[in-house]
């Protein structure tokens, strides 16, 4: 699934970077990781649904 990959792609920016940008404000790596934990949740949340449609 190409949502799923890029979401990977995301955490795995997230959760091995230093600190970020974003619209001028910089994110710490204690941000970053908070960040990368919200979107393994989403992720989590998807392969759930996802899982509940196939039963």
């Amino acid at each position: 699934m190409n949502f799923v990959r890029k979401l990977e792609k995301l955490i795995a920016i997230y959760f091995n970077g230093e600190n970020y940008t974003i619209d001028n404000y910089e994110l710490s790596r204690k941000d970053s990781k908070l960040i990368a934990y919200s979107l393994i949740h989403t992720l989590q949340q998807f392969e759930w649904v996802m899982q509940k449609r196939k039963e």
